[in-house]
């Protein structure tokens, strides 16, 4: 066989091998890229998220909504991943979102949904549209006291205080009385929501003899317990109880427990400022970190009973957030320094006296 002829073979050979290679290559790259699993991502983010590492878990999240993009769960942990980190201008259009989604007789399924929303509203100061978020949400899971509470706060913000205290005392009930069990044994009610909401087994009553819920005039959920026999009969003493004995003299008086979380990474702000936190019925007895130092503004959290000592600190600084909680643990309250408090200097205002506070407000211009 000739030279020539040679090459010439070897030179189809190669361009077909050229061909067939550009041929294998063109057709990996049409093939589809296979997605994360959803749940699996939502639940690293989960894990993450408890874990106070909110950057990984929105990325977690982000991950599991390019594979699902309607996955309820991811899209309410990323805004709660937002909020937790103040940014509500992040957090709000997601949910807002999610709620518009909801069919209008969806039940207390997605009830929580309006909660957050109404929540998030709330701590960004949006009272009005929080208003109705939360309004929402008491409409569509009755039994959730957190709603209940948290539109409480919401009128006590705008002014409405005897609107806020039949909330408050909503939350209450529900808060501290097992309204499934009542709600059983009352045989029902014409109110279509909470009929919808109490999903739990008859469990027998054992000391009350009857239990009525009954629905106002304006609207609020009135629960009446009607003591049995027995019970009457045990409250009543047999003969009358001696005199309790008078309580001994106080050493010290009543101080209002603080502790002061670092949520900026700064190294010994937490200390610093419990030397000046200290006094004025206040007393620092923790300190600790919030994981990931992400707070961006800094927050006074408070019990309803230590509303007043939150905001007496409050006035010491040039600008903190009141939150009210259920409870501060070992506390009454959670003073959580921000990133604009990495900023901003360390020296506090001197704690206004009474007398001071008095006629600072007597100064306000009245309305004519």
């Amino acid at each position: 066989m000739s030279s020539c002829k040679i090459l010439k073979k070897m030179s189809v050979l190669c361009a077909g091998a050229m061909l067939l290679a550009c041929a294998d290559m063109s057709h990996q790259v049409e093939q589809p890229v296979v997605g994360v699993d959803a749940n699996l991502a939502y639940d690293q983010g989960r894990a993450h998220h408890v874990a106070g590492r909110y950057d990984d878990a929105i990325a977690s999240y982000r991950a599991a909504l390019v594979t699902a993009p309607h996955h309820v769960q991811a899209r309410n942990a990323l805004a709660a991943a937002f909020a937790r980190q103040g940014e509500f201008a992040r957090a709000i259009p997601i949910w807002q979102g999610l709620t518009a989604e909801l069919k209008p007789d969806g039940g207390p399924g997605g009830a929580y949904l309006f909660a957050n929303l109404g929540y998030a509203y709330l701590l960004g100061g949006d009272y009005q549209n929080a208003v109705v978020a939360l309004e929402k949400a008491c409409v569509l899971d009755p039994l959730d006291h957190r709603a209940w509470h948290n539109l409480g706060e919401t009128l006590r913000r705008l002014g409405q205080d005897e609107r806020a205290e039949r909330m408050f005392r909503q939350a209450s009930a529900l808060r501290d009385h097992d309204f499934q069990r009542d709600y059983t044994v009352a045989g029902g009610t014409a109110v279509a929501a909470i009929q919808v909401a109490v999903a739990a087994p008859v469990r027998a009553e054992r000391e009350w003899a009857a239990t009525e819920v009954r629905t106002t005039a304006d609207g609020m959920l009135e629960l009446v317990r009607l003591p049995s026999q027995r019970a009457i009969a045990q409250a009543l003493p047999a003969r009358e109880p001696d005199p309790l004995p008078a309580p001994p003299p106080r050493t010290r008086p009543d101080v209002v427990l603080v502790e002061i979380r670092n949520g900026n990474g700064v190294t010994g702000m937490a200390r610093a400022l419990s030397r000046q936190v200290d006094g004025d019925g206040l007393q620092v007895t923790r300190l600790s970190n919030e994981k990931g130092f992400k707070v961006r503004r800094t927050r006074i959290e408070h019990g309803p009973a230590h509303r007043d000592a939150a905001q007496r600190l409050a006035e010491r600084f040039d600008d903190v957030q009141l939150v009210e909680v259920v409870t501060c643990t070992s506390t009454d309250l959670r003073l959580v320094l921000g990133q604009d408090m990495a900023r901003g200097k360390l020296v506090l205002r001197t704690p206004l006296r009474d007398s001071d506070r008095f006629a600072a407000a007597d100064a306000v211009p009245k309305a004519p």
